[in-house]
């Protein structure tokens, strides 16, 4: 057990340093720079700027004094946010981000698994019709395209609806913000549409397999009541499949929240990664991609190992 802890831990340093490395040379690819960007700047002006940041040093060197800076915890300082290290705004904007994934993991989490029960234990019945339908819908639809029409239909017709009823300007769904409990609820559940379908068909299918199976069909035999053979035999075992695929589900779930942030104006991570894309600021660019790619590699690496605590046939 402890040599394949330290050998997914050897191979997510692998893959971290990976990441650095084909990020950084694809931004040297780049055209342009942050500091000509819908403006003009002086030459002697663009000079200092380009030695403050070490633009003019060879990439290799750039890349090695990047590395050293990295090894100790220092992503750089912000070419478009003047005198602010990637790391402050990373402290400052991740909360609200990882605020939002897990809101939207739990939700998928919870209604996925319960949909795809009810979903298995009444198969070919109207609920089992609905799960699909949701199954599928948020398997093709991307998630940009669920974010908007849940903002125009709950948050501004819906809205707008309670308004004329109640007569007051009272608005149950804000359109946008992150100030309070209500403004949280239709991003989580538009974040969470994709991977609640996900969970919900996966949870289905494993519960239908692990119905059929011998020990199942023994205790029906044997008299024990549906609710006893479904939580206490069933449930352990259909379950399983679907713990394998969380970890990448809330990875999946953390990086959606980025397009979700932007279309409901969240103060988030993804506000930053977009505009520092447009306005080519390499250095935050490049400190986001390695924290996110952290942070999907840790969670994959504490799935795999809590999965072998869960299932040890696979330390085999």
């Amino acid at each position: 057990m402890v040599c394949f802890i330290i050998k997914r831990l050897a191979f997510s340093l692998i893959t971290i340093w990976a990441v650095v490395t084909i990020t950084f040379v694809l931004l040297q690819f780049l055209p342009g720079d942050p500091f000509t960007n819908d403006k003009i700047v002086h030459p002697q002006i663009l000079e200092n700027l380009k030695e403050k940041y070490r633009l003019d040093a060879p990439w290799h060197e750039r890349y090695t004094t990047y590395l050293k800076g990295l090894i100790k915890g220092d992503l750089g300082i912000s070419m478009v946010y003047r005198n602010r290290s990637v790391t402050s705004i990373i402290k400052r904007t991740f909360p609200i981000s990882l605020n939002l994934g897990i809101r939207a993991f739990i939700i998928a989490v919870f209604v996925g698994l319960l949909l795809g029960l009810l979903s298995a234990l009444y198969k070919n019945k109207t609920i089992d019709h609905f799960t699909l339908t949701i199954s599928m819908i948020g398997v093709a639809v991307p998630g940009f395209i669920i974010g908007t029409l849940f903002q125009y239909f709950i948050c501004y017709k819906l809205s707008g609806i309670i308004q004329e009823f109640t007569g007051t300007t009272f608005r149950l769904f804000p359109i946008t913000g992150w100030e309070g409990f209500r403004h949280t609820i239709v991003p989580s559940v538009s974040l969470a549409f994709g991977a609640l379908g996900m969970i919900a068909r996966m949870m289905r299918e494993s519960m239908i397999n692990t119905l059929s199976q011998r020990y199942i069909v023994s205790a029906k035999s044997k008299g024990l009541k549906q609710s006893e053979i479904v939580l206490k035999h069933a449930l352990k075992n259909a379950i399983l499949p679907v713990i394998s695929l969380l970890g990448p589900l809330f990875t999946s779930i953390i990086l959606g929240s980025f397009v979700i942030e932007n279309i409901f104006s969240i103060p988030g991570m993804g506000q930053h990664f977009v505009t520092s894309i447009k306005t080519g600021d390499y250095t935050m660019v490049l400190g986001l991609s390695i924290f996110t790619s952290f942070v999907v590699v840790m969670i994959n690496t504490f799935t795999d190992i809590l999965y072998t605590f869960v299932d040890p046939r696979v330390r085999l």
